[in-house]
Order: C-alpha cells, then sequence, then structure tokens
C-alpha cells in the first residue's frame, strides 16, 4: 500500500528544506522584501516589460521559483503576517494601526538563539504612533535604518499647499536597541532615489561586521520600491527605454545584487538562507502602473494579480538548484518553514502557539 503524505499548503517548499541544519554552524537568513512588485515585473515571471533581472532570476536558478506563492492584500498587513508567521487579522491589528507589541516576530525569536538582527527599508508595521512605542527595535531588530511609514511621504514637501508648521516633514530615521531612534535626512523627492541603495549597502556593511564577529544574523531588507512615486536611483534612470518602472526595477535588481555579490565575496552562500519575494500585487496609480503579469486586478485587491506575487529562495546544499513548482504557498508559511529547519536548535516550547507543519504518513 502506497504512504501517502498529506501537510497543509507549502508541502513543496517543506520538502525542499531537506532536513534541520545539523552543522555546527546556525545558517544566516536574508529576507529581501521589495514593494507592490507585481508577478509580471520579474523576468523570469515573464517580464512584460522586457527588463533583464538576472540577480533575482539568479536566486531562482540556484534555489526554487514559485509561481503559486501568494500574500496579504496591501502593504501593513503584509508586513505583519510575513513578520509573525500569522495573518494579520488575526493579531488584532488594522491597517492604520500597526503590529500590536505582543506579537512575536522571526527577529525576536532569533535575537533569542543569539543572531543579529536588522532591518534596512521600509518598517510600515508599527502605525502612525510608531515613534517611542512599536519601533523595529521593539520588535527584535538590533538596529535599523529606512523610513517608518510608506514611500509616498515622499512627496509631501513637493506640494505647494505643504507647510512645515502644520504637517510634520517625513524623515528618514535610524536606530539601535535600547535608544530611541533618530532623524537622519529629509525623505523627499531625492531621497526616495537612493534610499534602496543605501539599505543595500548598509544590509553588506552589516553581514560584513556579522561575519567578523563569526555571529550568525538575520537581515531583513524592505525595499520601497516599486511603489510609487517610483522614482530610480540616478544611476539607473534612463537606463531601460522602459520608464521610471522600468529603471527602477533595474535599480531593484542591481540592490538585489550586491546584496548577493557580498554573500559569495564572504564566503558564506552555502550557510545562508535567501529569501526574496514581493509584499503584494502591482502598484495600480499612475503614471507609476506596475504589472501583474497574467492575473487580473492589482494590490489592494483579492484578485489574484493583487496577492499572487513573485517568489524565489535559495540554500544552496540544502533547497536543489532549478525547481520550479505551482505548488500553492501563503507567505505566512515562511516562518514556520524557517522555524522547522531550525527547529533542534530552537525549542518548541519558545512558541508554543506556532506549530510545526505536520506530516502524517
Amino acid at each position: 500500500m502506497t504512504k501517502r503524505l498529506t501537510i497543509i499548503p507549502g508541502i513543496l517548499f517543506c520538502l525542499y528544506f531537506l532536513s534541520p541544519v545539523y552543522s555546527q554552524d546556525k545558517p544566516n537568513i536574508v529576507l529581501i522584501f521589495p514593494d507592490n512588485l507585481g508577478f509580471g515585473e520579474v523576468a523570469s515571471y515573464g517580464g512584460v516589460r522586457g527588463v533583464a533581472t538576472p540577480n533575482i532570476d539568479r536566486i531562482g536558478e540556484e534555489g526554487i521559483r514559485f509561481t503559486n506563492f501568494n500574500v496579504e492584500y496591501s502593504c501593513v498587513v503584509s508586513r505583519i503576517s510575513i513578520l509573525t508567521g500569522r495573518y494579520a487579522v488575526r493579531t488584532g491589528t488594522g491597517y492604520t494601526s500597526g503590529m500590536t507589541l505582543w506579537e512575536e516576530t522571526i527577529a525576536e525569536i532569533l535575537q533569542s538563539q543569539g543572531y543579529s538582527t536588522a532591518l534596512f527599508g521600509k518598517w510600515h508595521a508599527g502605525g502612525p504612533n510608531w515613534e517611542g512605542n512599536r519601533e523595529p527595535t521593539h520588535q527584535g531588530f538590533d538596529e535599523w535604518y529606512g523610513i517608518p511609514e510608506t514611500s509616498h511621504t515622499a512627496q509631501f514637501t513637493s506640494f505647494e499647499s505643504f507647510d512645515p508648521d502644520r504637517q510634520p516633514t517625513p524623515y528618514i530615521w535610524e536606530g539601535s536597541a535600547g535608544e530611541p531612534s533618530r532623524k537622519v535626512k529629509p525623505y523627499d523627492l531625492k531621497t526616495r532615489r537612493t534610499i534602496d541603495r543605501e539599505a543595500a549597502e548598509r544590509s553588506v556593511a552589516f553581514m560584513e561586521k556579522n561575519v567578523k564577529q563569526g555571529k550568525p544574523f538575520f537581515l531583513y531588507c524592505p525595499m520601497t520600491q516599486l511603489h510609487f512615486p517610483t522614482l530610480p536611483h540616478p544611476d539607473k534612470a534612463g537606463s531601460t527605454g522602459a520608464g521610471d518602472m522600468g529603471d527602477a526595477m533595474a535599480d531593484v535588481d542591481h540592490n538585489v545584487g550586491i546584496i548577493l555579490q557580498a554573500i559569495d565575496r564572504l564566503g558564506i552562500a552555502d550557510n545562508t538562507l535567501v529569501i526574496w519575494c514581493s509584499d503584494n500585487g502591482a502598484e495600480m496609480r499612475r503614471p507609476w502602473r506596475g504589472l501583474p503579469g497574467p492575473w487580473r486586478g492589482f494590490y489592494n485587491s483579492a484578485m489574484e494579480g493583487g496577492i499572487r506575487t513573485p517568489c524565489v529562495i535559495r540554500w544552496p546544499g540544502r533547497i536543489p538548484a532549478g525547481k520550479v513548482t505551482n505548488e500553492m504557498i501563503h507567505e505566512v508559511d515562511l516562518l514556520h518553514q524557517v522555524l522547522q529547519a531550525l527547529s533542534h536548535r530552537i525549542p518548541h516550547a519558545l512558541f508554543p502557539h506556532r506549530p510545526y507543519v505536520r506530516r502524517q504518513l
């Protein structure tokens, strides 16, 4: 009689994590999470604009590419889900209120196990009253640099009606655990172009520091592109012939390449799990309209174009290279699968409310 394998959605992802990590060193984890990047923007997913994405494609070629990866419909709820492994509606949070402090993030779990943790990019999970209350450093991150809310705030200072005496100037911030976060510089249409490059460069410095110290790390790089205003880095502007959106997509891929090249240079590729996936479907606001590929709808909708996004994952020696699967998986599965891969190191008692995927033979 043939044994039947039954499992919750995400079976194939679990199967490709061959076994818990039995090596001496804990694996590093890099999660790159671009914003409002639709299914049709990446070359290996059809690349409707014709923009090359060799670095993103490389992750899938050296690991696994999912064609049925699903997420929450919008920015805040998607970030809460991927960080907690829970549907955002179950956390008691709304779109404007952010994540409640009693939610346990993957950063908090890994931090408790000796990992260094960092966020470089877009937080947007703390609500409008994030400062002093719901900063990334209150949810498990040792350090962070980026914007606390969302990208369209970069436009505010360019509006004719903007009055700094009545409305706070948006800023890029940075912070370290145990200290109040501090303003770095205004977030405007100029710094909107450069923030993702700065995030990638800080990611490299973070990895270099921890490799030198011999510490495992969790790097969360929530990119701000392709959220409107979709303005590419100056060295990518006009580079693709596909307008701001195409140039910004080239910028996303370039910044992914900066991180991958650093991983190779530091000699840690075999001990580093790299996850690249988008938070929700394609940007919908003109003139920066995104591409959902073959699906209908854009982000902020429950149609496939709003919740079905690209996802590629690499872990040499653990995930066989060149796999492509249409098996359904949701972003809430990622935290559980990572923890299952580390199950011999992180006791189940640390997170009893997070049951592992169950195999029934």
